[in-house]
This record gives structure tokens, sequence and C-alpha cells, in this order.
């Protein structure tokens, strides 16, 4: 994490040359609400590209101004996270993955798929994106992150996947 809120205080976790490059990073690596944050004082006129880091911490945002900031990372102003992860489940131990813009176009593809419609449809992806799964037809783990990037078209099904229990956990650990 870059940035971590602390009361309305912003505190750098990392250093860099200026707020430009802190911007940047935030973008690259997936850090929307360190790049919502920025886009906002930009905005604003709180701050400039070019100004040091450390300007930020001097920064408070008002309760009005965090709400405002809330929802430009609601709304995804910057077109972070387009594509989502969602996960349906399937039976007790199992649940079906889909990349999707929205709930309702997973929702769609998992009838296609299985022929029953769910009413529960679970956004995980900030659980689930670094997560890696394996595919036994091309001998590979791939996250969730590499499989967005790979993804032609959305909706697409991932695929079902088995939830291990508790005693099954135990057994196979050596």
């Amino acid at each position: 994490m870059i940035l971590e809120n602390k009361g309305g205080e912003m505190e750098i976790m990392s250093q860099y040359a200026n707020v430009k490059a802190l911007y940047e990073d935030a973008i690259l690596y997936d850090e929307p609400y360190t790049a919502h944050l920025i886009y906002y004082l930009l905005k604003k006129g709180k701050v400039t590209l070019h100004d040091p880091v450390s300007k930020l911490d001097e920064i408070k945002l008002s309760d009005a101004e965090e709400l405002e900031l809330k929802d430009l990372r609601i709304k995804d102003v910057l077109n972070m996270r387009p594509v989502k992860i969602y996960a349906i489940q399937c039976s007790e131990r199992s649940y079906a993955f889909y990349l999707a813009e929205i709930a309702l176009d997973a929702r769609e593809l998992h009838y296609k798929v299985y022929g029953q419609w769910v009413n529960k449809v679970f956004s995980c992806y900030n659980q689930m994106i670094d997560t890696s799964l394996y595919f036994p037809e091309i001998k590979q783990y791939k996250s969730f992150r590499e499989l967005i990037r790979e993804a032609g078209e959305c909706p697409w099904y991932v695929g079902e996947v088995g939830v291990a229990t508790e005693s099954k956990k135990s057994e196979n650990q050596f």
C-alpha cells in the first residue's frame, strides 16, 4: 500500500520524486485509492504533478471532500478496474468464477453455462486478484490479474473451483 488513511491524514509509505511518479505508480500497480486521491487533489488544485510527495502529508480533507473522493472511487472515474471478478456458489463446496464488467453479465453467463438463475453474485476482486488457479490443460498457474489481462472479451467464464474443507486441508499437510 502506498498511502494509509489515518483519521483524515495521509501517511506516505514509500518515497517518490514527486506527485507525478506516485500517481503513475498508483495506476500501474493497481492502487485505486491513491490514484483517485491524487486525481481529486489535482482537480481541486491542492497539488500539482511536480509537487514533492511530502505535500500530500500536509493535506487534510473535510468530511464533504472525503465523500466526494469516495464517490470518485466508487464510480471508478479513472477506469482502473473495468473488469471485475465475480463468484457464484455452485454447491456447498464450489464456486464458479467470472470476469465481467457488471454482476448482471456474470449472472447471465452463469445461466448459459449451468442452466440456472442465481440470486447471489459475489464481487471478490480485492480478495482474489492475486490468487492463482492451476489450469491442468496447460499445466500452469495463473493469477486472476493475469487472466484479466488475457481475457479477450467479457463476460468470461474462468471455471469452477472447489473449496477444501478443514479436514481435507489437515490430511494433505505433511
